[in-house]
């Protein structure tokens, strides 16, 4: 005997529902990594900007620092000095410390508290870059940007050193998160939204059909239907019933 098909007890979600909810998880994912690569650039951008800045003062700082080192004057001699920097720190008030530091990452002009635990740190740049070379350093809160002095004889003679508080940064990228936070999923809820209601109006018709089709599998009786999937199945389970007879009938 040909027993209909038995359809599963457990609840299933409708057709449309899944679609949607495969559709939703990709625009999901996309909107999602698109947020995060906008919000690292612009955090990069912004993180250059300011290092661009305080390297451009730096330079003018260096220029005027190796002018007094071509005519023998130390930075503590050079009495031009002390007045440049006090007017970087008024001008900026983020820079922590603006000053010169030899070689050994000592202070030897410059304004603002110089924490030590981090000279190891600026005597390696300045032994292991080129004498005229650019660096940057970067801690919990703050960065720097160095630039190695050279002296008359093409060595090294310390850096000028300008010492700065980034949390700015942190606080602009931070703004810029949560902006893109909320528009990203403004996107995604409404084209999740779209999505669900794309796949059922793509897929209502198709997913009333299996209904029936399955409906039938299960032994339902339903009036003869127009539908390809429905009729063929209807066909199928006459044949098989007439089958079953027949066979019904030839058995001894």
């Amino acid at each position: 005997m040909i027993r209909p098909f038995a359809p599963s007890q457990s609840p299933r979600l409708p057709l449309w529902f899944r679609i949607g909810g495969l559709l939703a998880l990709v625009i999901l994912f996309v909107v999602g990594l698109l947020a995060f690569l906008n919000y690292a650039n612009f955090r990069k951008t912004v993180q250059g900007l300011h290092e661009a800045r305080y390297l451009v003062l730096g330079k003018d700082l260096r220029q005027s620092v190796e002018a007094g080192l071509s005519l023998g004057l130390t930075p503590a001699q050079n009495a031009r000095l002390p007045l440049l920097f006090n007017e970087l720190k008024d001008s900026w008030p983020a820079i922590r410390y603006a000053g010169v530091i030899d070689t050994e990452a000592r202070a030897l002009l410059g304004t603002g508290p110089v924490d030590s635990s981090h000279q190891g740190s600026w005597r390696e740049r300045i032994a292991t870059g080129p004498a005229d070379g650019i660096w940057h350093w970067r801690a919990e809160h703050e960065s720097a940007v160095g630039l190695t002095l050279a002296d008359n004889f093409g060595g090294k003679a310390g850096a000028v050193l300008i010492v700065y508080d980034d949390r700015e940064v942190l606080l602009v990228a931070g703004r810029m998160a949560e902006q893109l936070f909320w528009r990203a999923l403004a996107v995604i809820l409404v084209a999740a939204l779209l999505a669900w209601w794309g796949a059922w109006r793509l897929t209502r018709s198709l997913a009333a059909e299996l209904d029936a089709a399955e409906a039938v599998l299960a032994g339902s009786s339903l009036p003869p239907d127009t539908r390809p999937l429905v009729r063929e199945t209807q066909l199928f389970m006459d044949a098989a019933a007439q089958a079953e007879a027949k066979m019904a009938e030839s058995a001894p």
